[in-house]
C-alpha cells in the first residue's frame, strides 16, 4: 500500500517554482516567475503600518473584510462592468490561485470534464484532478494563440461541466478579443457551462487593448466564477490577496471550500490592501508603461538573439520560440540557468505532460516583470553564449 493518494500521479511540483529554486543555486537572474523585484506602492507600505499600530492581528470574517468587499463591488461595476452584491456573492482568498482552487472544488463532481484552453497555467489542471475531474485539452491556434472554434466544439462531451479562460493570458500574453469571448458565452449557454474566469492580469494591457470581462456579456453572470486579485497590478505577489466574485448560489460552494482551505485571507494585509483603492489613474498608466517599455526591449534583444517571440497584448510574459537552437525547453532552460545565469521556464510545463509532441517542447518563457536594469543584464549575460 503507497502512502501518498494516487491522484498525486497526475501532476508534479510546480516547474515555475522549480525554476526560481534553480536561479538562486546558480546565483541566476530570475525571468521565470512574475515576480518584481521593486518595492509596491509606498501607501501600501504605509496601510501596513497603520494596520499594525491598530493591532489588525486576528481573523477576519471568513469571506473577507467588509469594507474590502465594499471596495471590491466598486472596482467590478467600474471597471469589469458586473454588478456583484459584496455581501453575498464576493469572497477575498489568499492570492487568486486559492480562488481558482475553490472554484473548481465547489463545482467540479468526480468524472467531469473542464476544458482547459492550451497552453495553460499551471495551477489549473492539478486542482482538477484533486476535485476527481479530468482536464480536457483544448489547443489555441499555434500562431497567434487565438481561440480555435472548431477544436472547442470537438472539445465538448456529456461530460463537460466547465471552462477555464484566463486574460489575459499566462504564459502569452495574449487578449481574448469581444469575439472570441462572446463565442465561448455561446458555448457555455447552449451546453449549460460554468465558466472560471482568471483575470489576474487584467489592469496590465498594451497598445490601446481594453480588458472584457466575460461576466459582463449577456446572460454570463449567472454562470461565471469571476476571479482576480492585487498582487500582479500592485507588485505585492507575496502578499497573497485575491478574490473571486460570482451570482449568490455559486458563491456559497466557494465560500464553503474557501472556509475550510484557509478561513480567511491574512487580516493585517487585507486592511493595508484598501489603500490600493485610494491610488490615482496615473498610477494604473505608469504600470502600463513600465511593462511596455521592458516588453518591448525584451522582444527586440531576443529577436536580435535569434528567438521567435509574439508580441504580448497583456500580462508580462514572453513565450519565444527556440526552434533555431536545437535544443528542447528543458535542455534549453537548463542551459541558459546553469551556464548563462538566467532563468527562465521550459514550455512544456504550461502542456498536457503525456503527449509526445506538443508545442510547449519549442518555447521558454520570459518574464518582464522585473525593474528595466535587470531585464538588461540578463540580456547580457544571454549575449556572451548565445
Amino acid at each position: 500500500m503507497t502512502l501518498l493518494a494516487k491522484r498525486l500521479n497526475h501532476f508534479q511540483e510546480s516547474v515555475i517554482r522549480e525554476m526560481t529554486r534553480k536561479a538562486i543555486e546558480h546565483n541566476a537572474i530570475n525571468l521565470s516567475q512574475g515576480m518584481p523585484d521593486f518595492n509596491p506602492p509606498a501607501e501600501l507600505i504605509k496601510g501596513i503600518e497603520k494596520a499594525i499600530e491598530i493591532q489588525e492581528h486576528q481573523y477576519s470574517v471568513t469571506y473577507g473584510r467588509e469594507d474590502l468587499r465594499e471596495k471590491i463591488a466598486e472596482k467590478l461595476s467600474l471597471y469589469n462592468k458586473i454588478q456583484y452584491d459584496p455581501e453575498h456573492e464576493i469572497t477575498v482568498t489568499c492570492g487568486a490561485s486559492e480562488a481558482i482552487s475553490s472554484a473548481i472544488l465547489a463545482t467540479i463532481n468526480p468524472g467531469e470534464e473542464i476544458l482547459v484552453l492550451e497552453p495553460w497555467y499551471e495551477n489549473y489542471v492539478p486542482i482538477t484532478h484533486l476535485a476527481g475531474g479530468k482536464p480536457v485539452y483544448v489547443p489555441l491556434d499555434e500562431q497567434d494563440f487565438s481561440i480555435d472554434e472548431e477544436k472547442v466544439k470537438e472539445s465538448l462531451s456529456s461530460k463537460t461541466k466547465a471552462i477555464v479562460i484566463n486574460s489575459p493570458h499566462n504564459p502569452t500574453g495574449k487578449v481574448f478579443s469581444k469575439k472570441e469571448l462572446e463565442f465561448i458565452a455561446d458555448i457555455c449557454q447552449e451546453h449549460n457551462l460554468i465558466a472560471i474566469t482568471d483575470e489576474i492580469y487584467e489592469y496590465i494591457l498594451y497598445d490601446g487593448v481594453k480588458h472584457i470581462s466575460l461576466a459582463s456579456i449577456k446572460d454570463m453572470y449567472e454562470r461565471t466564477i469571476t476571479i482576480s486579485g492585487f498582487s500582479k497590478t500592485f507588485s505585492i505577489t507575496g502578499w497573497r490577496l485575491g478574490y473571486a466574485a460570482a451570482e449568490k448560489e455559486l458563491m456559497s460552494g466557494v465560500r464553503k471550500v474557501h472556509d475550510y482551505l484557509t478561513v480567511c485571507a491574512p487580516s493585517l494585509l487585507q486592511y493595508s490592501v484598501l489603500e490600493s483603492f485610494n491610488l490615482k489613474e496615473e498610477y494604473f498608466d505608469e504600470l502600463k508603461e513600465r511593462y511596455r517599455r521592458n516588453r518591448n526591449f525584451l522582444i527586440k534583444e531576443l529577436s536580435n538573439l535569434g528567438f521567435q517571440t509574439y508580441i504580448p497584448s497583456g500580462a508580462y510574459y514572453v513565450f519565444a520560440d527556440i526552434s533555431t537552437f536545437g535544443k528542447t525547453d528543458t535542455e534549453f532552460a537548463d542551459f541558459l540557468v546553469k551556464n548563462e545565469g538566467v532563468a527562465t521556464v521550459p514550455g512544456t510545463s504550461f502542456y498536457e505532460q503525456n503527449k509526445i509532441e506538443n508545442s510547449g517542447k519549442k518555447h521558454v518563457r520570459f518574464s518582464f516583470s522585473q525593474k528595466f536594469e535587470t531585464i538588461e543584464e540578463a540580456i547580457e549575460r544571454m549575449k556572451s553564449r548565445i
